[in-house]
């Protein structure tokens, strides 16, 4: 199984072609670099949860606790005829309660090099984005596990190979797209993915089909179990869009998806996901953790409900969002305002409260409630 894989990141041909035109080159020259980002400011003022076990076991004393961020985040793209370099970086201060902290971070940083009109190859640290999701992708085998709390924000990516073959159709199947992944794995390459020395190769196949979104993906891994995967999303309208997502360990564990967008004739959006994973913990495992991973448990449901310019303010949306686990009846919902000026500034302000019994998941939260605002300008 190993070896084709490989061959094709070895195996490729580069083919040159030149034809003579009679027309000023310099008036259709594209640019040679790209760049875009934004510099954001969050503020969160929290009130704590004095039952709470982490209360104690962190020592809490006050009542309240606040918490601020800055993020810059720069991505650029660099033009040289078939070739770009890909790049995406963050530099973060947050400061939580006192305590300071400085990050840098490389998101991506990869080379991409086009071979011929259906062939191409990326080499470096990439974000793959898998799976049709908004808030959760049991499917990004090769990803980390996105915050269904802030599903837009960039995350870092893993080194890897990545070849790709793109082709077009007329008649019912339109697109097919073939990815080929080598993602290795040492004491200083990926080892948040895998604490070790492993060999990690992927392989999905993307079909637009019916004017349906297709994909199956397979991982091969020389240390942990293989994982299948099969993902779908088709607008059933031009107002309803459906997805899903499953994906299953080899004689281990399986998650999935269901979910929909729907935009009503009061334009306002409607995002329901359901999410299930089979290694999930129970209510009971939940009242006995005292710490536990966010969104943790068996099944969630999300749902958000956002109305761009209420009463007619322009450049203006509110939103309201449940996330609600299914295991212990606890929730987590948020209701926000966001307005955006005209020199791309954002400002978004939310309220956000955990509710549940004293041994559930957003219950035993150490926050119980807590406001947030954010400042984004993006350029």
């Amino acid at each position: 199984m190993i070896r084709p894989l490989i061959s094709l990141f070895i195996l490729f041909t580069l083919g040159t072609y030149a034809d003579e035109y009679d027309f000023d080159m310099e008036s259709i020259e594209t640019k040679s670099f790209e760049c875009s980002g934004y510099l954001r400011s969050e503020y969160k003022y929290q009130n704590l949860n004095q039952d709470s076990p982490l209360y104690d076991l962190q020592h809490k004393s006050d009542s309240t606790q606040n918490s601020s961020l800055n993020e810059a985040l720069f991505r650029f793209t660099y033009y040289k005829d078939d070739f770009k370099l890909i790049g995406a970086l963050s530099a973060r201060y947050n400061n939580i309660d006192g305590e300071d902290e400085d990050i840098f971070t490389v998101y991506q940083l990869y080379a991409h090099n086009k071979l011929s009109v259906n062939h191409s190859i990326d080499i470096g640290k990439k974000t793959l984005k898998w799976g049709k999701g908004y808030f959760f992708n049991p499917a990004t085998f090769l990803d980390r596990p996105k915050d269904p709390t802030q599903p837009e924000n960039a995350y870092e990516g893993y080194m890897m190979a990545n070849y790709t073959y793109n082709k077009s159709f007329d008649g019912n199947l339109k697109n097919l797209k073939l990815d080929f992944i080598y993602m290795p794995t040492t004491s200083h390459i990926n080892n948040d993915f895998y604490d070790g020395q492993s060999s990690n190769m992927a392989v999905k196949l993307y079909l637009l089909y019916l004017d349906t979104d297709i994909e199956f993906i397979y991982l091969y891994s020389n240390q942990e179990q293989d994982k299948i995967a099969f993902t779908f999303s088709k607008n059933l309208a031009a107002h309803f869009e459906v997805h899903g997502e499953y994906a299953k360990q080899i004689d281990g564990y399986y998650a999935y998806l269901l979910g929909l967008k729907y935009v009503t004739q009061s334009d306002v959006t409607i995002t329901s996901e359901y999410y299930y994973n089979s290694e999930g913990l129970t209510e009971k495992e939940m009242a006995s953790s005292i710490k536990m991973e966010p969104f943790s448990a068996k099944s969630y449901l999300v749902n958000k409900f956002s109305k761009k310019e209420p009463f007619g303010m322009v450049y203006s949306s509110v939103y309201f969002k449940d996330m609600f686990n299914l295991q212990d009846n606890s929730h987590l919902d948020t209701l926000g305002f966001t307005y955006t000026f005209k020199n791309n500034l954002e400002i978004d302000f939310s309220y956000n409260l955990n509710s549940g019994d004293e041994e559930s998941e957003f219950g035993k939260k150490m926050v119980s409630d807590f406001a947030w605002m954010k400042a984004t300008w993006y350029f």
